[in-house]
């Protein structure tokens, strides 16, 4: 039976597999300073409409995530973010050994929001030197619990980080999910306008492995951080020898020659679908008994289930069961399901007849 484990198990989307092998015997400069490189970032300043920024390529997400808050802030500052924000529960401190503090908010479903960094904010200022400075929003897009910001909340937090002088950093890693997700009025566009850097991810969108740094010089942060980007990557050892690969990769996902009817070109023709087939499923769910966390167009699903049912599920269908604080006190879980650019439709019914079986 399919699994719904992540949007990475498979390799590559065929049309990016196919680049790769037809250009598996050029001679290519390394270090990505090659013409794919170079082509797959013009692509990527052209789709998002910023001719003058930044686009570095790296191999992973949380290397990304610990390139743009090291770049993006002083050594005596920290990013906010909400607490189930993927730095705070799946990085293992990657940041914090990198001499960044973490300043978590107690916002709910990785979402962060203006009213929760006011109190971290005020305690910041009231204790100066004695505290660790806020330099930085971290948020991603979606958030690690599949929430879609809407554009009303992406500029609140945009504009409460510009007030303070503070810089804008979405992660990506599910950005193409989050741009495509039925209902978002949040562009890839507006999202380049005004943050300062954002990633576009690659490895959970149909290529092997791969992250788009993209950093906007508008600010004096971005500035910074394009000027120090290429000796933090190299100190970090993300300097990529095979830099072309990842080239490669992007220049086929935002080759304007893959724009489909609807204007999209490959890179969100792989997450339209991947959207497509969770929402199929997410509806399936609910109409067999199972209760969502929250509504999302999003690749991410996240249902409640008794035990007995979250290890069924998790065995034929390979999603993660995760512990939560039920709201309903009956000890239930919550069960992840993530369906990719590869995901059959067929697998889709297949799922929800299944979770209707093992239903208590």
């Amino acid at each position: 039976m399919h699994q719904f484990r992540n949007d990475y198990s498979e390799g590559a989307a065929p049309a990016i597999l196919d680049a790769l092998v037809r250009t598996n015997l050029e001679q290519c400069v390394g270090y990505g300073a090659d013409e794919h490189c170079s082509r797959a970032a013009e692509l990527i300043r052209t789709e998002i409409g910023q001719p003058d920024a930044s686009v570095a390529f790296v191999p992973g997400g949380t290397p990304a995530n610990i390139l743009a808050i090291t770049s993006l802030t002083e050594e005596f500052e920290g990013p906010l973010c909400a607490a189930d924000a993927h730095p705070t529960i799946h990085e293992t401190g990657a940041i914090e050994a990198c001499g960044r503090r973490l300043l978590a908010t107690r916002d709910p479903l990785g979402r962060l929001t203006c009213l929760g960094m006011e109190p971290l904010w005020a305690a910041s200022v009231a204790n100066g030197a004695a505290t660790t400075r806020p330099g930085m929003l971290y948020f991603s897009q979606t958030s690690e619990l599949g929430y879609v910001y809407t554009c009303a909340e992406f500029d609140a937090l945009c504009d409460w980080a510009a007030e303070r002088e503070l810089a804008v950093y979405v992660d990506g890693a599910r950005m193409a999910s989050g741009c495509m997700a039925a209902g978002t009025d949040l562009t890839i566009q507006h999202i380049a306008e005004r943050a300062d850097a954002f990633t576009l991810g690659g490895t959970k969108n149909g290529m092997l492995f791969g992250e788009a740094l993209v950093v906007n010089p508008r600010t004096a942060r971005g500035r910074r951080a394009i000027e120090r980007l290429p000796y933090l990557t190299k100190r970090a050892g993300q300097l990529t020898a095979k830099g072309r690969v990842m080239g490669v990769m992007y220049e086929a996902a935002f080759d304007p020659a893959t724009r489909d009817a609807a204007g999209e070109v490959l890179y969100w023709q792989l997450a339209r679908h991947a959207n497509a087939c969770a929402v199929e499923l997410a509806r399936g769910l609910a109409d067999t008994g199972y209760e969502p966390l929250l509504s999302t167009t999003g690749n991410q699903q996240f249902f409640w289930a008794t035990p007995g049912e979250a290890a069924r599920l998790a065995e034929g269908l390979g999603c993660e069961p995760m512990a939560a604080d039920d709201p309903s006190g009956t000890g239930r879980g919550l069960v992840r399901f993530v369906t990719s650019w590869a995901t059959p439709q067929n697998a889709v019914a297949e799922a929800i007849t299944f979770a209707r079986s093992v239903k208590e």
